[in-house]
């Protein structure tokens, strides 16, 4: 799981270690690329048509996915690491929705601060969106929203065994996409789909406390945009809701589902 976090060590000047891989010679699209294959995947979902139903609605529930990462991987291919095991991340939390008069809606996700593997990842999101199809009576629903992501993954290390000192990796992430979307319900089953532009800001951070702390303290700040498109249902069986969701972000390739209770 630490490899996992070999973004961190993009930055650090790896020269001082005689057995760590040596990173200082990556280009900045190569943090661009990680970044956003990291952002792509924490990016906001909530599995969910661009549908309201009455003047109130509340949906609560869990969803969890994964999204390809070549980039992750090749670089660790190139560090000596076998990138074979990082071809995807993975994306998962707890979401909550809700509709209002006039058609408007408000969507929210959020994984807790969460330690796996040595590794602390958070994430939180929110969107607010209208239904002008149904707030106009037309035959199906016709959605625009705009939503906003905040992840953050850091993690703590020895660098080597036989040297005094750890390495501090951490990255935090924004991504906010705009998007229009369409769906339908056809008795139980909800097809959708929307389309938009996403754009991402990312702040990557690496320092070693020790003998080599000052020679080792490097940070960049990184810029990533490009197309959004999503495609998905939801069934719904009385309270229950299922939900599955293939989306592309940043040509970020991502895939969602989600069980959730709707009222």
């Amino acid at each position: 799981m630490k490899k996992y976090l070999v973004l961190g060590t993009l930055l650090v000047s790896a020269t001082v270690f005689a057995n760590t891989p040596q990173f200082e010679d990556l280009s900045k699209s190569d943090v661009e690329n990680i970044a956003r294959e990291f952002s792509g995947n924490f990016s906001h979902t909530g599995v969910s048509a661009p549908e309201t139903d009455g003047l109130w609605g509340v949906e609560v529930g869990a969803f969890g996915g994964k999204s390809s990462s070549p980039e992750l991987s090749d670089v660790i291919d190139e560090s000596g690491g076998d990138g074979s095991d990082f071809e995807n991340l993975y994306h998962a939390g707890v979401m909550a929705r809700a509709h209002f008069p006039f058609d408007l809606f408000a969507e929210m996700t959020l994984l807790p601060e969460r330690e796996i593997a040595d590794v602390t990842v958070k994430n939180s999101t929110f969107e607010l969106g209208w239904n002008a199809g149904a707030f106009f009576g037309l035959p199906l629903d016709l959605a625009v929203g705009l939503n906003w992501a905040k992840s953050e993954i850091s993690f703590t290390q020895d660098p080597t065994p036989s040297i005094p000192a750890e390495s501090k990796i951490s990255m935090d992430s924004k991504t906010r996409i705009l998007w229009i979307g369409v769906g339908k319900t056809f008795g139980f089953i909800s097809p959708y789909a929307k389309v938009g532009t996403v754009k991402s800001e990312s702040d990557v951070d690496s320092s070693i406390t020790g003998v080599f702390a000052d020679a080792s303290k490097r940070s960049q700040s990184v810029e990533n945009s490009g197309g959004y498109f999503a495609a998905g249902a939801n069934l719904q069986l009385f309270f229950v809701k299922l939900g599955a969701e293939v989306s592309q972000v940043m040509k970020v390739k991502r895939a969602t589902v989600k069980l959730s209770l709707d009222f």
